[in-house]
C-alpha cells in the first residue's frame, strides 16, 4: 500500500469544510487517525486501494464534528440515571407522579428515587410541584426532583426526613427552604445550593455511573458531538485521574478538555500538570473562576480574585470566568487588567463562560484582552419565557449578543451546558440564527448570525479556545478525522427545519464510532 492509500474515503457527499481555503468538497480520504485529502469526486481514484473502506454518503451533508465548550459530562451522566420530567416528557404534575410512581415499581423501599428537568413553567399548574404532590407518587421512597435550572429541588417527607430539614431548620447562605405560609412546615421546595441536601443525597454507586456515563456518551455521539470541555468549577486532580480511567475504559468516546477549579491549580501544577497536559483524547484547560451568584459559591472580593487569577496564571492555566451578569463581568476583566500590569507573560486567550449579558461598551474591552466567550444561544430557546418575564427590557437587548461580538472581533463559541440543558447542538444552532424560544417569540433580533458563523462558533472557535485550532475546526489535511454526516443540508433547508435535523453518522479518530 503507498502512502498516499486511505483507510477510509467518505464520498458523494456535500462536504462543508469550514476551511476557507477549501469551502466545499465531494471527498474526504483519511489515513489512521488524519484526514489525508479533501476534494472532488475524481480525486478519489488517487487515494483508494483494496484495502480502503469506502462509505457512499448519498449525496448527504458531511461537516467537522461538533465540539461542545462549555457542559458537564459527570453531571450529565448522573442525571441520565434520573427519571426525565423534562417538558417533552410531563404537561402537569399528575404525569410527573405517574412517572415516579413507574420508576418506583419493583425497586426496594429504602433506594432513592432521583428525577430531574422539570419546569414550572411548562406544566399546566405553572407551579413547582411540592413534597404533597411527591409523598402521593412515592410515599415510601426518598424521592429528590431536581428543576431544569439546577437551581433548586423538590424532596418528598421521606427525603426531607433521611436529609435532616424539619420546621426547625435554619436557612443557610446558599439557600433557603420553601415553607407552609401557616404553619412554617418545609413544603418541600429548597431554593439554591443547599449542602445538607448535597451531603444526605447519596451520590450513585459506582456501576450506575458508569452506566450513566455509556448513556451520556450515546446521547453525544447520536447529536454529532466529538468533542467537550468539562468546565465543571469544582474538578480537582481526583477527577482528571478518574477522566483517565473512563477514556481508557473506552465508554467515554468524545475528547474530552477538562478545565479544573482554580483552588486546584496549585495540585496540579506540583503534579507537573497545566493548560494542555496530556493528549488528544484527554487534555488540561484553563482554570476555572466562578464570580457570580449562580454557581452558589462564596464570591471573592476583587483583591481576593485578582490574586487568586493571577495565581492561577503564574501556574500555567488559561483563565475561564465564569460570568453570568454585569459585576461579574466588570469583575473579571478588572482582574485581567491587574494581570496585565502585575505580570509579563501575556494572558493568553482568557475565556468568559456564559456571559449571558453584555452591554455594547464591554464588548470592546473583550477585545482588547483577546476574550473567548463561551456562551449558550440555546438559551434563548429554552428560558425565552422566562426572560421576558424577568429581564427588563433594555437589559434584554444585551442578551447573547453573537453579531455584536462578532462584528467586533470577539472569538465565540457556542456550548449546551448540559445537563442544565440537552447537548443538542441544534437547538444551539437554530437560536444563534433564528433569536425565537419554543413558543416562536423573538429575542432580539439584530443578534442573529448566519448559519456559516454559527457552525464556526460549534467548531472551529471552540478549538481555538482550548488551544487546538492546528488539529481540529475544520476538515482540512493534517487535521484530525472528527466529522459527522447530517440528514439535511442544513445550509438549505428553512431555519425552522434545522431542529429537526439528525446525526446518521459520527466518525471520531477516522473510526465510525455511532450509526444512526
Amino acid at each position: 500500500m503507498s502512502d498516499n492509500s486511505a483507510d477510509l474515503i467518505i464520498h458523494n457527499a456535500n462536504i462543508i469544510t469550514l476551511d476557507p481555503k477549501i469551502r466545499s468538497a465531494e471527498m474526504i480520504a483519511i489515513k489512521g487517525n488524519t484526514i489525508l485529502a479533501v476534494g472532488g469526486k475524481d480525486d478519489m481514484s488517487r487515494f483508494k486501494s483494496s484495502n480502503t473502506k469506502v462509505i457512499d454518503c448519498d449525496g448527504k451533508t458531511v461537516i467537522p464534528g461538533f465540539n461542545d465548550a462549555h457542559c458537564h459530562p459527570i453531571p450529565f451522566a448522573i442525571t441520565m440515571r434520573y427519571v426525565d420530567c423534562s417538558p417533552s416528557k410531563v404537561k402537569n404534575i399528575a404525569e410527573i407522579q405517574a412517572r415516579l410512581r413507574q420508576h418506583s415499581e419493583g425497586i426496594s423501599t429504602a433506594k432513592w428515587i432521583r428525577a430531574a428537568k422539570y419546569n414550572e413553567t411548562q406544566l399546566v399548574e405553572k407551579r413547582h410541584p411540592t413534597r404533597k404532590d411527591l409523598d402521593e407518587a412515592t410515599p415510601n421512597n426518598p424521592t429528590i426532583l431536581v428543576h431544569d435550572s439546577g437551581k433548586l429541588c423538590v424532596l418528598n417527607s421521606l427525603a426531607l426526613k433521611l436529609v435532616g430539614i424539619t420546621k426547625n431548620t435554619s436557612d443557610r447562605p446558599d439557600g433557603h427552604i420553601g415553607r407552609n405560609d401557616k404553619t412554617g412546615e418545609p413544603d418541600g421546595i429548597i431554593y439554591g445550593r443547599n449542602e445538607q441536601v448535597e451531603k444526605g443525597v447519596p451520590p450513585l454507586d459506582e456501576e450506575e455511573l458508569r452506566q450513566g456515563i455509556r448513556m451520556a456518551n450515546h446521547d453525544y455521539l447520536s447529536h454529532g458531538i466529538t468533542s467537550v470541555h468539562d468546565t465543571t468549577w469544582s474538578n480537582s486532580l481526583r477527577h482528571w485521574k478518574y477522566f483517565k480511567e473512563i477514556k481508557e475504559s473506552g465508554i467515554l468516546t468524545p475528547r474530552v478538555t477538562m478545565f479544573i477549579g482554580s483552588d486546584a491549580a496549585e495540585e496540579f501544577q506540583k503534579s507537573g500538570l497545566n493548560t494542555g497536559s496530556g493528549d488528544r483524547q484527554l487534555r488540561l484547560g484553563g482554570a476555572k473562576i466562578a464570580l457570580d451568584e449562580s454557581t452558589g459559591n462564596d464570591q471573592p472580593s476583587q483583591e481576593e480574585l485578582n490574586r487568586h487569577a493571577l495565581q492561577a496564571h503564574r501556574a500555567g492555566f488559561q483563565l475561564a470566568f465564569h460570568v453570568n451578569d454585569i459585576y461579574s463581568l466588570n469583575t473579571a476583566l478588572t482582574a485581567l487588567q491587574f494581570i496585565v500590569r502585575n505580570d509579563p507573560k501575556p494572558c493568553s486567550r482568557p475565556r468568559l463562560e456564559h456571559c449571558a449579558f453584555c452591554p455594547p461598551e464591554f464588548i470592546p474591552k473583550l477585545k482588547t484582552f483577546q476574550a473567548i466567550v463561551a456562551t449558550q444561544p440555546s438559551f434563548l430557546y429554552y428560558l425565552g419565557e422566562t426572560y421576558r418575564r424577568d429581564v427588563p427590557a433594555q437589559q434584554r437587548e444585551w442578551l447573547y449578543p453573537l453579531k455584536s461580538f462578532q462584528d467586533q472581533g470577539v472569538r465565540t463559541a457556542i456550548s449546551s451546558d448540559s445537563p442544565l440543558f440537552p447537548c443538542n447542538p441544534f437547538t444551539g444552532l437554530y437560536a444563534a440564527i433564528t433569536r425565537k424560544d419554543r413558543t416562536g417569540y423573538v429575542v432580539t433580533s439584530q443578534e442573529s448570525i448566519f448559519l456559516l458563523d454559527a457552525l464556526a462558533a460549534y467548531t472551529i472557535w471552540p478549538a481555538y479556545a482550548s488551544f487546538e485550532e492546528t488539529s481540529k475546526g475544520s476538515l482540512t489535511p493534517g487535521k484530525l478525522a472528527d466529522l459527522i454526516v447530517l440528514s439535511d443540508d442544513i445550509t438549505k433547508i428553512e431555519p425552522e427545519e434545522i431542529l429537526n435535523t439528525r446525526v446518521v453518522l459520527t466518525i471520531i479518530d477516522g473510526k465510525v464510532a455511532w450509526e444512526g
